[in-house]
């Protein structure tokens, strides 16, 4: 899930946190002031017949105008919380990111390596500790990543004729594929692109890892990229260093590993987007320089 669906996810959401010894009447109240209870009697005439609700202190996540059965339902059900970790994040952004959730608890102290926690969507509780939730996304990544390298004995072969020996490796070059395309039917064709130009020893020449070299992956670098910042001398710019970087560039989702386990047939070299939120892939400098061409008329 990217961000903008992320922030479609949330727009409804309201975070009620009910106080310790709050009573029904305080609890009705607070639900009808942020928008979620719309039928108050309703809602408490069927508060006082259930007798399995359990009003427990902590925040809650409602959304707004809720029917009253809805919210005695979440009432008694006690849901745990989701927390969606997009695809695509850096460490430091999804650290970013659970600092803001106000039901979590304490702080992180020990970031782990880029490109090791996995996005995905995981139930917490109230008052879970955030470096809990970083140790579960580890984890997580951990044993995908294993689980597919091992499965992979078929199209793992075929990368490590191209140089991609490791589940380090993969995992390096899959967090390039998921920031180069937002595109699910592209990730394949843009690991092949990447793996063709490995095994011609052509630098790899990803914008992104240009950008995550300004920026060492703190935030987005919120502005198209320079010549100059092309020519940056870092051994994360595939512009001026060879092979893949020496580490991941963002934390890749499943998605994107399996496109890299398991690349397109395509004997491409190039890709350009097209001006449609695609891309034009091209075998030889030629065809990618009409592409470039058609990409600045649609941008005009």
């Amino acid at each position: 899930m990217k961000q903008d669906e992320l922030n479609q996810l949330e727009a409804n959401q309201v975070y009620v946190t009910i106080p310790v010894h709050s009573n029904i009447l305080e609890i009705t109240r607070r639900l009808v002031s942020v928008g979620v209870l719309t039928h108050p009697w309703s809602f408490l005439c069927a508060a006082f017949l259930e007798h399995k609700i359990s009003f427990e202190p902590g925040t809650y996540i409602f959304t707004k105008d809720m029917s009253f059965t809805d919210v005695i339902d979440l009432f008694k059900k006690n849901k745990p919380y989701k927390v969606t970790i997009p695809e695509g994040l850096t460490v430091a952004e999804i650290v970013r990111h659970l600092n803001d959730l106000p039901y979590l608890s304490g702080g992180i102290f020990t970031l782990p390596p880029e490109g090791t926690l996995l996005p995905e969507t995981y139930a917490v509780r109230y008052g879970d500790s955030r470096e809990s939730v970083i140790k579960r996304l580890a984890a997580a990544m951990n044993v995908m990543l294993a689980d597919l390298w091992k499965k992979s004995t078929n199209s793992k072969a075929r990368l490590q004729k191209n140089g991609i020996t490791s589940e380090r490796e993969l995992l390096t070059l899959a967090s390039i594929v998921e920031k180069e395309t937002g595109v699910k039917s592209e990730r394949a064709h843009v690991a092949a692109v990447f793996l063709n130009r490995l095994a011609l020893n052509m630098r790899l020449q990803s914008d992104p890892t240009t950008s995550y070299a300004i920026t060492n992956g703190k935030q987005s670098l919120g502005r198209a990229l320079t010549k100059a910042d092309l020519a940056i001398e870092s051994a994360i710019n595939t512009y001026t260093s060879s092979g893949l970087p020496p580490q991941p560039i963002s934390c890749p989702g499943k998605a994107s590993l399996i496109a890299t386990l398991s690349p397109a047939e395509s004997d491409s070299l190039y890709f350009v987007a097209d001006g449609t939120g695609g891309h034009r892939f091209a075998r030889n400098l030629d065809e990618h320089n009409k592409n470039v061409s058609h990409w600045r008329k649609v941008n005009q």
